[in-house]
């Protein structure tokens, strides 16, 4: 099979529908749990876990690295490390989401790009919870990653792999599963939520006084607070003008927890602006 009948084969709409599945009922079960079983303790300890699972699996890992090979991975420790936490996020797997990553920068803000927003409130309601237009992601941005042996071996295995930590939690204590899983992948949600809906609208710019301070060729734009919030990816308007960065300090002179971390993970001294 080539590897393009492969990628056709294996981005399939049925996936992409598993993983929606999964992130509507972890969002239920995490407001069924506030609501019959709450406790103020775990869900500290979940939103911190949260923060710590958005920063390496969602901005180092699936960003960073696997949609835009802005750093090598040091060793295949910190490989396997970055691809197991990416994968917990619920984000699909790491070809999935790197495919609709690129196809998004390739097309931002125009009618081919699959998290574009419209005057449509219930089509950028569905963008906030993650339901993108699928047929408008090609798997040909992506043809690189299925030669990594690595990732192949994570997109295969995805639920497999996806499963282990919240069933290890749930023969410990079932509510362990809502607080010290859900409640991160809830954080990493809202994360990329953030990045598909906020950073993207103009009416939210104004609201949040978000910053364009590189680039006016599409609509996203910088926020101080959402930098805070989500580890550096509030830059987000730096990372469109240059999308091969690791680390936006080096780009506006701020700093960003995410890029000095995959500045210490990654073999290269310098990301290269020529990424994808």
């Amino acid at each position: 099979m080539s590897i393009l009948n492969y990628l056709k084969n294996k981005l399939s709409i049925a996936n992409y529908n598993r993983v929606r599945i999964a992130q509507a009922t972890i969002y239920l079960l995490v407001i069924a749990t506030l609501v019959m079983n709450f406790d103020i303790g775990l869900l500290l300890t979940g939103i911190v876990l949260g923060y710590i699972l958005f920063t390496l699996g969602v901005s180092v890992s699936l960003h960073k690295w696997v949609s835009h090979r802005a750093l090598d991975p040091r060793n295949r420790l910190v490989k396997h490390l970055l691809l197991f936490l990416g994968t917990l996020t619920t984000l699909g797997t790491p070809i999935e989401f790197a495919a609709g990553h690129r196809t998004h920068h390739k097309y931002s803000d125009t009618d081919q790009d699959p998290f574009a927003l419209t005057d449509s409130w219930v089509h950028n309601i569905k963008l906030w919870f993650l339901w993108v237009e699928t047929d408008r992601i090609n798997p040909r941005v992506v043809i690189d990653l299925v030669k990594d042996k690595d990732i192949k071996f994570y997109h295969n295995n995805y639920w497999k792999i996806w499963a282990l930590y919240p069933l290890t939690l749930s023969l410990i204590n079932p509510v362990l599963v809502v607080y010290l899983f859900a409640v991160p992948v809830v954080y990493c949600l809202l994360g990329m939520s953030w990045v598909t809906v906020i950073a993207h609208s103009e009416t939210l710019q104004q609201w949040f006084k978000g910053t364009k301070p590189h680039s006016e060729k599409d609509l996203s734009w910088d926020s101080v607070l959402f930098t805070w919030l989500f580890a550096g990816e509030g830059y987000h308007e730096t990372h469109h003008a240059h999308p091969g960065e690791r680390n936006y300090s080096k780009r506006n002179n701020r700093f960003d927890l995410s890029g000095e971390i995959a500045d210490l993970l990654s073999k290269r001294v310098s990301s290269a602006d020529t990424r994808p």
